[in-house]
């Protein structure tokens, strides 16, 4: 196993060091593979550090409804095919506004292929060749200057296909109010709670943080005297694609905010209540490029980037979230979470801490019996070596104890507290042609103590693909 681990290190360093022949005009380069690459003839790395994590301007264009910002260098070169004639807007509401299309197909595939090592779980160890683990079909374009869509779709050998994102963005719907500072997304979308923990955002490697993955129904209560469990029907996930409707926009450039509604865990055609989830974000970006994609008087980007677009910048981020679900005949589940995030980019280094909190009124569907709360503070430092080779670490501490009532009645197992590290490289072979090394460590694991095995520790390599 050592051995193969090495081989698979060695041969894509090789890799990326030999540039490779050189292409001809007539050859499509790399860089213009990805839709967004193909529709404004620009390299990955503009908006990626590495894909799909995003860099700053990254994020001012997605915030921008998938349009670059006011930047010349940057503009768009494929044409739109337009759907009317612009005289058709002194016509309107005679005549329907008019649109266009992209000029490109907005299509783009991500395969990605894993080897696993793991130790520790219920199954044992295990060495796996996950040759594909995930193929994504990828779709974005605006539709004229005000709308946009995007669509995420995921196969997995075990799920089969699976749609985890299919939304359309409403761009400044409102005339006459300040531009930016009104917008709707509506469809099936991730929340972006903290963008600096999200998987498209700003994660380059393979793992969530914990709080993003729990669910009180993982929770087993056991009691050892008697044999009784409990099992929640809560499946609720803080980091789950959800329908929900948000309005957000930018203040001044440099705040964000969000209010939204949410289906929660009724991620079918009919929600499992008929509550509606609430939430809201906030961020605040001190320096560097503002989110609406520009510097300050005075300002510009860090020299001496090599190829990649750094920033000097403290971003604080806040969100709340309520939610209802039911989990037995008559009896629901209240659930809130609060989390509070500070990251800080310095050329080269990418560093964040943040803190989520999570409380659960009833998961058990129990009427008279105590409050589940979890709570988990996370960070991360990444730092660009080259702009083709990045070191991360990343850190979260992650606790559920039993509440107390439980314990005086004896469920003294089940209650989870992991402190995990997550070691990585991440190797671009090419812009959109990307391996990942990542380690998964547990100092502290709660439930492999209390069943006698070993933590359940792996290492990860992935092979990660976008044309």
């Amino acid at each position: 196993m050592k051995s193969l681990a090495s081989a698979t290190l060695i041969i894509p360093v090789l890799a990326a060091l030999h540039p490779g022949p050189s292409s001809s005009p007539a050859e499509p380069a790399a860089d213009r593979i990805p839709a967004f690459s193909r529709q404004y003839r620009t390299g990955c790395s503009t908006c990626h550090t590495a894909a799909p994590k995003l860099n700053v301007l990254g994020e001012a264009f997605r915030l921008n409804g998938y349009r670059m910002p006011g930047n010349r260098l940057l503009l768009r070169e494929d044409e739109p095919i337009p759907l009317g004639n612009e005289a058709w807007k002194e016509e309107w509401p005679r005549a329907i506004w008019p649109g266009d299309l992209p000029g490109k197909v907005p299509f783009a595939l991500r395969i990605l292929h894993d080897v696993e090592a793991a130790r520790g779980d219920e199954s044992g160890s295990r060495f796996t060749f996950r040759f594909p683990s995930e193929i994504y079909l990828l779709a974005a374009t605006t539709l004229g200057q005000s709308m946009a869509v995007f669509l995420e779709s995921e196969w997995t050998l075990d799920s089969g296909i699976e749609v985890i994102q299919a939304k359309m963005k409403f761009q400044d719907p409102i005339p006459g109010i300040p531009e930016r500072s009104l917008n709707i997304w509506v469809g099936l979308q991730n929340l972006y709670l903290i963008t600096f923990a999200d998987r498209q955002i700003d994660r380059a490697g393979r793992f969530r943080f914990l709080w993003q993955e729990f669910q009180p129904s993982a929770l087993k209560l056991s009691n050892p005297a008697t044999g009784e469990e409990l099992v929640s029907n809560n499946s609720f996930q803080l980091g789950w694609t959800q329908p929900s409707i948000e309005f957000n926009g930018l203040l001044g450039g440099r705040l964000f905010y969000a209010l939204g509604a949410g289906q929660g865990d009724g991620r079918v055609s009919v929600d499992n209540n008929n509550s509606k989830d609430l939430y809201y974000k906030l961020r605040y970006k001190l320096g560097g490029l503002d989110l609406r994609g520009s510097y300050d008087p005075g300002g510009g980007p860090v020299v001496g980037s090599g190829g990649q677009l750094l920033d000097r910048a403290l971003i604080l981020e806040h969100f709340a979230y309520f939610g209802t679900e039911p989990v037995s005949d008559g009896v629901s589940d209240r659930h809130r979470s609060y989390g509070f995030a500070a990251r800080a980019l310095y050329g080269r280094w990418d560093v964040g801490v943040g803190y989520v909190r999570s409380k659960y009124d009833r998961p058990w569907g129990l009427r008279a019996r105590g409050t589940l709360t979890t709570s988990t503070v996370f960070g991360k430092a990444e730092f660009l070596f080259y702009p083709w080779l990045m070191g991360s670490a990343k850190l979260d501490a992650f606790e559920a104890p039993i509440p107390g009532n439980y314990v005086a009645e004896g469920f003294t197992r089940g209650g989870v507290r992991r402190i995990r590290w997550l070691p990585g490289t991440i190797l671009l072979l090419r812009q959109n042609v990307k391996v990942v090394i990542e380690g998964e460590i547990f100092s502290r694991h709660r439930l492999s103590e209390e069943s006698g095995r070993p933590r359940p520790h792996s290492l990860w390599i992935r092979l990660d693909v976008a044309f």
